[in-house]
């Protein structure tokens, strides 16, 4: 039996959905996808009480009613959305892409938002998803379809008024989101990353699933100096997104201007819809004011008191991002960067934010993922450290010494390999001297390390940092 929708007599019987074969369970519809499907997967949900299950392919000894799809992953998102009786409709719904800066304006949106209106608002980030009501351990930026789907329920059961989540390229090129329409959508910026490998097999298409997010946002909110500006504008236009730019020429929607800049936070300034209003925050880098900037415009445009975003700017608190801890005479900073874009920017920041003796930076590369940011992120040490510790950032199934042996390429001046992360920031915060800032990068508040196929516990870079200090003191 095969049909293009199910009868409602047979839908009726569906009370769970699922791509997961050991999660079946009597009334499951089943979703046949991934690149690793086997049909021993379907014939053992048929077995534990599958009513139906969804394909791009018939598999006629299956005795059970088939929906025959085109696109797997665009059917799965439509059909997680009909089962959960679409959630995201009923509530505010924000999403945030961009190479570098999404984990950090969604924590800044959500804290903006619990200020206005206390537990109403659901994040969907990198490493956390929180419901209201529960919170939960990720490893995807953006869920998958299903899953995805059950935490917009749950947030919508929860009370929640608004969702703020991450949109990642991957979510974009595997229909992650498919077919959900976004109140607000922010782009940040690109930069070439996450090319080669399983990621995206040329920039081009990176760039396409970036810039193609905008065509399903109500209101895209766009940074106007961002690489690709025109093609992320051309995409908005596409979906008939009201378009509100951002950036520091005089001309954008939204002008930035920054009055003042040091080691304790910044202080800057908007010129929104015919008003000035002056923002102070303990965020470092210009980088962030722009991340701030974004943040702000969604809650500026969805009712929030500018003196309630004032007040939720100020203390504004992320855990891992640019976290600055004073060590006796000099400074460490925690922070993800993880690639070219957001390493470039981190450097940018310290030089200028601290004028350092000299920069120790600590950091490594993921396993399994693109060789550019080995090469770019070696080059930038390079350029821009005075010393530097390559280490373990969740390896995977590579040798640490390995990606350490391939960033070091790029390397002209001396190196230390230490693959253990937590003695290689000790020698770091060993070998620094007054002056001197030591940039822990690509971990930031992350408490486990991915090594072969799961995830062992890590202490963390900032409690690396504070287990030394209490040794010290």
């Amino acid at each position: 039996m095969v049909y293009d929708k199910l009868p409602e007599q047979l839908a009726a019987q569906i009370t769970y959905i699922t791509a997961d074969s050991r999660q079946v369970r009597p009334g499951t519809f089943f979703v046949c996808k991934g690149e690793a499907f086997k049909k021993e997967y379907l014939l053992s949900a048929e077995k534990k009480g599958a009513v139906a299950y969804l394909s791009e392919n018939i598999y006629e000894d299956v005795n059970l009613p088939c929906i025959l799809a085109e696109d797997v992953r665009k059917a799965s998102s439509l059909a997680a959305q009909d089962f959960y009786g679409y959630p995201a409709r009923e509530m505010k719904v924000v999403g945030i892409t961009g190479t570098k800066g999404k984990t950090t304006v969604a924590n800044i949106l959500k804290q903006i938002f619990d200020l206005a209106t206390p537990r109403r608002t659901a994040l969907f980030s990198t490493g956390r998803v929180d419901t209201v009501n529960a919170e939960y351990e990720t490893h995807l930026t953006t869920p998958e379809p299903i899953e995805l789907q059950a935490y917009f329920a749950e947030a919508k059961e929860a009370g929640c008024e608004q969702v703020v989540m991450e949109v990642s390229s991957q979510a974009m090129k595997m229909s992650r989101v498919y077919g959900v329409c976004f109140d607000y959508g922010i782009f940040l910026n690109v930069g070439e990353d996450h090319i080669g490998g399983k990621e995206h097999p040329t920039l081009e298409d990176y760039v396409e699933c970036k810039t193609s997010f905008m065509s399903q946002c109500k209101v895209a909110i766009i940074n106007r100096h961002t690489n690709f500006y025109e093609k992320a504008v051309d995409k908005a236009k596409l979906g008939g997104a009201k378009i509100i730019e951002f950036g520091y020429d005089e001309d954008c929607d939204v002008t930035i201007c920054i009055t003042s800049a040091d080691n304790r936070g910044m202080r800057f300034e908007l010129q929104y819809k015919g008003f000035l209003y002056s923002f102070e925050t303990n965020l470092i880098g210009a980088f962030n004011v722009e991340n701030l900037t974004a943040a702000i415009i969604v809650a500026l445009e969805s009712g929030v008191s500018v003196g309630t975003v004032a007040e939720a700017v100020k203390q504004i608190f992320i855990p891992g991002r640019m976290l600055v801890i004073p060590v006796e005479d000099f400074y460490v900073v925690v922070d993800y960067a993880h690639n070219h874009l957001s390493f470039l920017k981190l450097y940018e920041a310290v030089r200028e934010t601290f004028k350092p003796r000299k920069i120790h930076s600590v950091f490594g590369c993921p396993g399994e993922r693109s060789q550019v940011r080995r090469r770019d992120m070696g080059m930038l040490a390079d350029k821009f450290a005075d010393e530097i510790y390559l280490t373990a950032d969740d390896p995977g199934y590579e040798a640490v010494e390995d990606i350490c042996a391939q960033i070091g390429s790029f390397i002209h001046k001396e190196y230390k390999v230490i693959p253990d992360r937590e003695l290689a920031v000790r020698t770091a915060l060993e070998a620094a001297e007054a002056g001197d800032v030591v940039i822990l990068g690509g971990k930031g508040a992350e408490v486990t390390q991915r090594i072969g196929g799961g995830y062992e516990p890590y202490i963390s870079d900032e409690l690396a940092v504070r287990r030394w200090m209490g040794e010290k003191a």
